[in-house]
């Protein structure tokens, strides 16, 4: 098996190299017609919504990834790492706390973000902001699953100007499908999969349906789904020998058990959509979407390739009854977006309300020293934000877009942890719970606008800006020896002001080059920072065993990029061959690093976030799709990334010319779709492949840190009778048992981390009417 899986790792690297290491079939920018004649003009355009106006992709002057309903679809796609980390540029990493997303290289803390220095990438649902839903007790975003989606857009390089806050290296939108007025529509699936090694069996269920209350005016979408899948690790906690050494030490035995399928998952989610449009030129549209998420264990490897050895968290801590520790994500959002047709131009305002809440259980045994500690994290996010702005239309040379957005969240979250040993071998805290609260608030208003003009026939000059004020807070209060006894306010405000400039030149219909600088930011923010009671014990205002003050841990500044592109889109041979290309040179100043005072016995040894200094990420993206023949179609790409330091930081232990952590230096994908005829039923076989680089979990390189370096396989196949569809498919072919990512734990142990699903076989039965 080992050289089985070595061949095709050997023959999909070679495949992509071959040619020329551009796009993946999920990142593709058109879909091919099949029955195109050999001889036509191959045209099924794909309209996107990036610059907050329509256009066809290839007419819109930045670096973006279309995946669209039809992928969604033949893939089996359900979660962001189904199609992010098969995209040119992007990176994915996931843990039991939710994933986070990586775009050019732009990330120093890949691991929960929220309650570090945030993300590097804004994201949205439909005209949502869900960049912050994972509340401080979770990553970022709640991952919704991919169920009735009409498209996503993956937008590479600053988009500050357009979608504000967070879009450092860039934005990634979901699409829902909207209601339609003019007629009845639905689909029902099933499916049924089963997943190697220490994994089972897991099953799906979803179906939408689409109804014209009263026609060409009012519809009703309904959308609801189920998947629950199998974990694959392990927990051999009653016979590792470290771990039981530990266990005898301390006097946690009773809480050191063996568990299986650790990390099983099930995802429950429902969303109801209406369509009002009383006139030809006023939409309104109502949507409320509900998910929960539930995840059993820490779905990580410690002890061995899908084994892992933890403690039991303490009976306080247990969650559904998995003493194993448990990970509960819910969210509900709520839409309504109401649209105006001027003619010359469009109006649009949209409000949301987002309820989102974390919970999360866990043992501390993962550490080096194995201490039995066991914590909870315990957290809610609400938020509103409100926005309206105007695009225009005109037949002219000129044309224009302002608007203004309003955003307002707090996120409240109670960190508590307990020891599992006896009194008398606690030598890390007294007894007693550890409590750490915190509350925090924001209040964010901007105004943006954009101004296009054609100068000449095809070359178009476009500039844009946007103006951000801000005011958060944060309120912690800490309790027992490991936090020590505080209650802090801590309060910030600023303002700022972000620009884009574009050149773009049409060569002719279907070629198009531009250039373009723009910029992103992510707001500052005060935080926790370092309580003085245990971390300057002497009262000089110094983190004990540095010269970092005290007070320099309570805040970190606004970062922002300023992004340098240059690229083309093209459609060649009857856009038998359509593609893009980019090359881009991305500075970043004030750069936040999760980092941690120095450790006993000359410091604390807790963590904290501090501006580091700048960076700079360099790269090259490509994609493609060709038409081979009628039947046989090939997407191919890739990407080149050199991200790191440009500016020592000491105090850190990083210096100049440092690897940026989270994201490979090269990507690449290849997948081949052949289209045919099975005894008169339309039959397609297709297999996708990517290939995700080395790359490491922290800014240091540690050993422990490192993951990537994989081929991931798959393979698809279905059959139409009718309206009904049959598939089988092959997830991971070849069975890479690899670190999709490793943490920034000090374990001491060669096996730490998250690691691929083993092979999964399984059969989807679609049926849409």
């Amino acid at each position: 098996m080992r050289q089985l899986t070595r061949s095709f790792r050997i023959m999909a690297i070679t495949s992509v190299a071959s040619i020329a290491l551009v796009s993946p079939a999920i990142a593709q920018e058109t879909n091919i017609t099949q029955d195109a004649p050999a001889t036509s003009e191959v045209s099924n355009e794909i309209i996107v919504t990036a610059t907050r106006r329509e256009q066809s992709v290839l007419d819109v002057p930045i670096s973006i990834a279309v995946v669209t309903a039809d992928e969604i679809s033949k893939r089996g796609m359900v979660s962001a790492e189904d199609y992010l980390r098969g995209i040119p540029g992007v990176n994915q990493t996931s843990d039991p706390v939710g994933s986070s997303i990586i775009i050019r290289g732009l990330e120093t803390s890949p691991s929960f973000q929220n309650f570090s220095s945030g993300t590097t990438v804004a994201t949205y649902f439909g005209e949502t902001p869900i960049t912050n839903s994972g509340g401080l007790a979770a990553n970022t975003n709640v991952d919704i699953k991919l169920v009735d989606i009409e498209r996503i857009e993956v937008l590479r390089g600053p988009q500050g100007t357009s979608f504000g806050d967070s879009s450092l290296g860039g934005a990634v939108r979901v699409i829902p499908a909207r209601p339609k007025t003019d007629k009845v529509e639905g689909h029902v699936g099933a499916g049924y999969s089963h997943t190697g090694g220490y994994g089972g069996d897991n099953y799906m269920l979803q179906g939408t349906v689409n109804v014209p209350v009263i026609a060409d005016v009012l519809a009703i979408r309904a959308t609801g789904y189920r998947f629950s899948d199998s974990g694959y690790y392990r927990d051999n906690a009653n016979v590792d020998p470290t771990l039981q050494q530990a266990a005898v030490f301390y006097g946690a035995e009773p809480y050191a058990n063996a568990y299986s399928n650790i990390g099983s998952s099930k995802f429950t989610g429902a969303r109801i959509s209406a369509l009002v449009q009383p006139t030809e030129n006023l939409t309104l549209q109502l949507s409320y979407l509900s998910q929960k998420t539930e995840l059993n264990g820490n779905a990580l490897a410690n002890s061995g390739t899908y084994d892992q050895a933890l403690f039991d968290v303490a009976p306080q801590h247990v969650i559904r009854g998995q003493k194993s520790g448990a990970s509960d994500m819910d969210i509900d959002l709520f839409n309504a977006t109401l649209e105006y047709d001027l003619d010359w131009g469009s109006l649009l305002a949209t409000y949301s309300h987002i309820d989102s809440s974390a919970l999360n259980s866990s043992s501390y045994s993962q550490s080096n020293p194995i201490w039995p500690f066991s914590y909870i994290q315990d957290g809610k996010h609400k938020e509103d934000t409100g926005e309206i702005r105007f695009v225009s239309d005109l037949s002219g040379r000129f044309n224009f877009l302002v608007g203004a957005f309003v955003q307002k969240l707090t996120d409240d979250a109670i960190f508590n942890y307990r020891w599992l040993g006896t009194d008398v071998a606690n030598a890390v805290t007294p007894p007693g719970p550890n409590d750490f609260l915190d509350n925090r608030s924001l209040k964010q208003k901007s105004a943006y606008g954009e101004a296009s003009y054609e100068i000449i026939d095809g070359l178009t000059a476009t500039g844009g800006i946007r103006y951000y004020e801000y005011e958060r807070t944060v309120a912690t209060q800490t309790s027992g020896a490991f936090f020590g006894d505080s209650n802090e306010v801590i309060a910030s405000k600023s303002s700022g002001t972000t620009f884009r400039g574009n050149l773009s030149y049409k060569l002719n219909p279907t070629a198009m080059v531009y250039a373009t600088f723009s910029q992103g930011f992510r707001l500052g923010k005060p935080q926790p920072g370092l309580p003085a009671g245990v971390c300057d014990l002497n009262n000089d205002g110094i983190v004990d065993g540095s010269s970092v003050t005290l007070a320099s841990t309570k805040l970190t500044r606004s970062d922002e990029t300023n992004n340098y592109e240059i690229g083309s889109k093209f459609g060649l041979f009857q856009n038998r061959l359509t593609g893009s290309v980019a090359a881009f040179l991305m500075d970043w100043d004030g750069v936040p690093f999760r980092t941690s005072a120095p450790q006993a016995p000359t410091g604390c040894g807790l963590t904290y976030n501090a501006n580091a200094g700048s960076a700079r990420t360099k790269g090259v993206e490509l994609q493609a799709s060709l038409a081979v023949t009628d039947s046989l179609r090939a997407d191919f790409g890739g990407s080149y990334i050199d991200a790191k330091l440009t500016e020592d930081a000491p105090e850190l232990g990083a210096f100049s010319g440092d690897r940026l952590p989270g994201s490979p230096k090269f990507n690449a994908n290849l997948s081949l779709q052949y289209d045919f005829d099975a005894a008169g039923h339309p039959t397609f076989i297709r297999v996708d492949s990517i290939y995700v680089g080395e790359f490491y979990g922290d800014i240091y390189q540690s050993p422990a840190t490192k993951a990537g370096d994989y081929v991931k396989i798959d393979l698809t196949s279905r059959i139409k009778f009718g309206q009904l569809g049959v598939d089988l498919y092959v997830q991971n072919l070849t069975n890479e048992d690899v670190y999709t990512f490793r943490g920034t734990s000090d374990t001491g142990r060669d096996f730490f981390g998250y690691r691929m699903r083993p092979r999964t076989i399984g059969a989807r039965i679609n049926y849409s009417f």
